[in-house]
């Protein structure tokens, strides 16, 4: 069973954003986590760029109490240079997928949820899907 799960920044706006059509499966992932069935990680990057578009669309109070309410069941796990680096050096796309991949990989974390998953086609954990994260599960 997995026990460590990075959740990509996508899965935590669409609940905050209330983004249609996905706000519910992504909900439900971090209800999963939050009910501790597994444990959630999210890089402290993603804290920052989250901040920044909540508070955009709502304001710094919202904002600030959404993430409040998020670390109580997520934790925050730490980017340094060697992340950087590989993410530099990396055949991903997207420089912050691959930040995040080498985050998650190197803290141990034992797949990636993401609505993205052809982001992380050169990762090398587990990338699922909302729906695919929630079968294993038993959703």
């Amino acid at each position: 069973m997995i026990r460590r799960v990075f959740v990509d920044t996508d899965i935590i706006l669409d609940v905050a954003l209330a983004r249609k059509p996905f706000v519910e499966t992504s909900r439900m992932v971090l209800a999963l986590l939050e009910n501790h069935q597994a444990m959630g990680f999210v890089s402290s990057n993603a804290v920052g760029n989250i901040y920044y578009i909540l508070r955009k669309a709502g304001g710094d109070e919202k904002a600030r109490w959404f993430l409040k309410e998020l670390m109580k069941y997520l934790t925050v796990i730490p980017m340094d240079h060697s992340h950087v680096v590989e993410a530099l050096d990396s055949n991903f796309t997207d420089f912050e997928d691959a930040l995040q991949n080498y985050t998650a990989l190197r803290n141990q974390c034992e797949c990636i949820v993401t609505r993205n998953t052809e982001d992380y086609k050169n990762s090398n954990l587990p990338v699922y899907a909302p729906l695919e994260f929630l079968h294993l599960f038993a959703f």
